[in-house]
């Protein structure tokens, strides 16, 4: 008796199966999040709740710099976050965002099913079930369920160009130029989208773009399939981020202010890159063997501990596999591949452009984690490269899948028990909201509590990890010090209560006075209890 159902039985099966997995896997990922707390992430407090709320109360220009220099990011993704967090009990939110968040085991599903044709229908859907759960539960990836990061939601997008690509084979290679370039110029268009609404997701467009080169096909139908994804990229880029940088260009004369301010001179950020380099390996040699080091030391690609061997494993095969394809391409049947050869091609070529942007200009996980979720699958495109005996490659793929899978540790950014509510903050009776700016100092994440403050009442923080009322060669503190000095009514001091002393500091650069017997507590759910204290002019103007 055959372990699996043949023929039209395993075929009816194979469906069901698939359309049940595309239809509840979402949820079952949403219901994971439950069991995960509720996100209470540093960047969560610093802007994404602000942002958002920011975007959908029209308090961009009304405030100045409450999320510090993340003010100044495209906050599009953190208006549908707010919209849930803010209007439903906090666990359901969580469930549609977790949930959200689970369309990438569908996606996921739908790519691995499209690159293993050459298994029978019923073995192949249990093998992209499979490797569709294992994308979706690595250490980075499971890190981010539920949280607002974004890097599993831009991820969508990534994902959904690469299902494009993968079902539109071998047409996109052979079939008529039409339909091929506009199927790949859909497929950059989700690439672009999920770039504009993140910028560092451009190493995924580029990735994806550049792997066209190497499709086989012809010279110039490469070329003209790189030249479509691209236009499609711009488009998504202008649909999704368009208005944004819109806004950064006419505001400050830099589309992704204040990021390559060295190439914009924008005067009003210091001429500076403003790249995070924190994390950048401290030697070309340690760059280039990157994966052996940040595997096993996870601080040096992020601020918290976690463990995946992943894209340590991809490092070490995918060239090993690509040399092996060059050396056996002559002697190996066509259906001896795991995968479809193509898709194997352009997937791990792809991933190897992003890999090597990635490691140039960032070097922070999160960015990797579409590249972690693809793992699974690109590890057996490149076990499926090598010269053994097909068995002994599908049980070394299986083998290795399996013990990155038990070893993984998921990351942890901060959580908190879930509660009726995502964000709250106690403001204590603020006399005359109307005519009071809040002043906000320090370099911790306090953005949070602003949508819990009178609404007619501006924000400004006047010491952050963009500016500071000493900066040099920063025209924004002129803006900063016009606003402050416009201001006619009473002043408030927002901090946290180890922030009081640096905020009077603060405050003094400014001729103000912050009144330490007058503060009093703003205690919230999600971080420290918070200091609202008095501030005085100390100089006539």
């Amino acid at each position: 008796m055959p372990p699996f159902p043949t023929g039209l039985q395993a075929d009816r099966t194979a469906r069901r199966l698939g359309w049940a997995f595309l239809l509840l896997a979402p949820f079952a990922y949403g219901a994971l999040t439950l069991g995960f707390g509720m996100d209470a992430n540093w960047d969560l407090r610093n802007y994404h709740w602000y942002n958002g709320y920011a975007l959908l109360t029209g308090r961009i220009g009304f405030d100045l710099l409450p999320a510090q220099m993340p003010t100044f990011y495209n906050p599009l993704l953190d208006v549908p976050f707010f919209l849930l967090a803010d209007r439903l009990p906090a666990r359901v939110a969580g469930f549609v965002w977790g949930s959200l968040q689970g369309v990438n085991l569908s996606l996921l599903f739908l790519l691995a099913s499209s690159c293993l044709q050459n298994a029978p229908a019923l073995q192949r859907t249990l093998m992209a079930v499979a490797l569709a759960a294992m994308g979706s539960l690595g250490g980075g990836t499971l890190g981010l369920i539920g949280t607002t990061f974004h890097d599993n939601l831009v991820s969508l997008g990534v994902l959904g160009a690469l299902v494009v690509v993968a079902r539109g084979l071998p047409g996109i290679l052979d079939g008529r130029p039409l339909p091929a370039f506009g199927r790949v110029a859909a497929a950059g268009l989700l690439a672009g989208a999920a770039m504009g609404m993140k910028n560092p997701t451009v190493i995924y467009a580029v990735g994806l773009c550049l792997a066209f080169l190497a499709l086989p096909a012809r010279p110039w139908r490469r070329l003209w399939l790189a030249f479509f994804f691209g236009i499609g990229v711009l488009g998504g880029l202008a649909l999704c981020g368009g208005f944004w940088m819109a806004h950064l260009w006419v505001e400050y004369g830099n589309p992704i202010f204040p990021h390559m301010n060295h190439v914009f001179k924008s005067p009003f950020a210091a001429i500076s890159d403003y790249v995070n380099v924190s994390f950048f390996p401290p030697s070309k040699v340690a760059r280039v063997f990157f994966p052996f080091v940040f595997t096993f030391i996870p601080l040096t690609v992020g601020e918290v501990d976690f463990f995946d061997a992943r894209v340590l494993a991809l490092f070490v095969l995918v060239p090993v596999g690509a040399l092996a394809a060059l050396a056996t391409r002559s002697s190996r049947p066509r259906n001896d591949w795991l995968t479809e050869a193509p898709a194997t091609r352009y997937l791990l070529v792809a991933l190897s452009v992003t890999y090597a942007l990635w490691v140039a200009m960032f070097c922070i996980y999160r960015y990797l984690v579409p590249v972690e979720m693809l793992a699974p699958l690109a590890l057996v495109m490149a076990v499926g490269l090598l010269p053994l005996a097909r068995r002994l490659r599908i049980g070394l793929a299986a083998g290795l899948l399996v013990l990155l899978q038990l070893t993984a540790q998921p990351a942890d950014w901060g959580r908190v028990s879930w509660a009726d509510r995502w964000v709250t903050a106690e403001v204590p009776p603020i006399a005359d909201p109307d005519n009071t700016m809040v002043l906000m100092a320090g370099y911790w994440a306090i953005a949070h509590v602003v949508p819990s403050l009178p609404p007619r009442m501006p924000v400004v923080r006047i010491q952050s990890n963009f500016l500071q009322p000493d900066s040099v060669g920063n025209g924004y503190l002129a803006i900063l010090k016009d606003k402050v000095a416009a201001h006619r009514g009473g002043f408030l001091m927002l901090s946290t209560i180890p922030d009081t002393a640096g905020a009077a500091t603060a405050a003094a650069l400014l001729d103000l006075r912050l009144d330490t017997t007058s503060c009093r507590p703003i205690p919230n759910n999600l971080g420290e209890t918070l200091n609202l204290c008095a501030v005085e002019r100390t100089a006539m103007e």
